[in-house]
């Protein structure tokens, strides 16, 4: 993808972003080489100081249209302030059975964005560690970006 498309799309990220109020935290890295191997863990580091509030967290995935299979696997591992620790596999669905594409885009670009966690409390203001890394069975996938969204939860 050239680096004008990025740069476009990272500039309208952050302006949709700054429009939203109950954001609080939005980061999408970009995979090396826009292939998403094993060895390849995408790190967020969140600052959290709201413990009061309930959040959504959100697992963000932006991949081509040659991505070969429906699903993604991604292993998700959580290191809280004190280290406490949480691991989790997330089975991401990104087609319907007759093959079309579940998440939104254009061109050969498609972006999911999945509900991990919903009504979290941060209980412990401090550094939260987000590692997301490619869980499936074949090592290198067209997926081009990663991303953690977290957003306060006002009913």
């Amino acid at each position: 993808m050239s680096q004008k498309i990025r740069f476009l799309l990272f500039l309208s990220v952050i302006i949709l972003s700054s429009c939203d109020p109950e954001m609080v935290y939005d980061q999408l890295n970009s995979v090396g080489n826009d292939i998403w191997t094993w060895n390849d863990p995408q790190v967020f580091e969140v600052e959290m100081s709201d413990t009061t509030n309930l959040h959504n967290i959100f697992l963000q995935v932006r991949h081509t249209v040659d991505y070969p299979l429906s699903n993604l696997y991604i292993f998700v591992n959580v290191k809280g302030p004190t280290g406490q620790h949480l691991k989790d596999t997330v089975n991401l669905i990104l087609a319907n059975p007759d093959g079309s594409w579940i998440g939104r885009g254009v061109g050969n670009l498609r972006e999911i964005e999945l509900l991990y966690r919903n009504q979290t409390q941060f209980r412990l203001p401090g550094l939260y560690t987000f590692t997301l890394e490619q869980g499936m069975r074949k090592s290198d996938l067209p997926v081009t970006d990663v991303g953690v969204r977290i957003e306060r939860n006002n009913p």
